[in-house]
């Protein structure tokens, strides 16, 4: 089931599709900036999940939110799809000196992102709190 509000003012905003579950959380965490948001993603990032990121990246971007925290700690799978919804998100988010850093990568994920060369272009910390302390 999906949560269809974009109300990002609301501390949790849940999408849930039949392969990716997609969290936000406002403001839960020390050192969050005020335009940051964490989000949780579980499952698996494919062609057919990654037009509900895309959507949520951009209700996110437009309701202020530019320092974007991706916990993906329970992604299981990432695609091409899913790297380039991530890398179109950076590419908007610097040009509103903002920026996405993804969180807890499991060992796949991580594999994924250094062989695509994308772990340096994309900021990518081993914890959450990593990345919110040097945010």
């Amino acid at each position: 089931m999906s949560n269809q509000s974009t109300d990002f003012t609301n501390p949790i905003y849940h999408h849930e599709g039949t392969e990716l579950q997609i969290t936000t959380r406002v403001k839960s965490e020390p050192n969050q900036p005020t335009d940051g948001i964490i989000l949780d993603i579980a499952g698996d990032l494919n062609l057919y999940s990654t037009p509900a990121l895309k959507q949520i990246l951009s209700s996110l971007t437009d309701a202020g939110k530019v320092k974007i925290f991706v916990n993906v700690e329970n992604l299981h799978y990432i695609d091409s799809s899913g790297l380039g919804a991530f890398l179109a998100i950076q590419s908007k988010l610097m040009k509103l000196n903002g920026y996405i850093k993804l969180c807890c990568p499991t060992k796949q994920v991580l594999a994924v992102l250094e062989l695509t060369k994308l772990k340096t272009l994309l900021k990518v910390n081993t914890s959450l709190a990593e990345a919110l302390r040097n945010s």
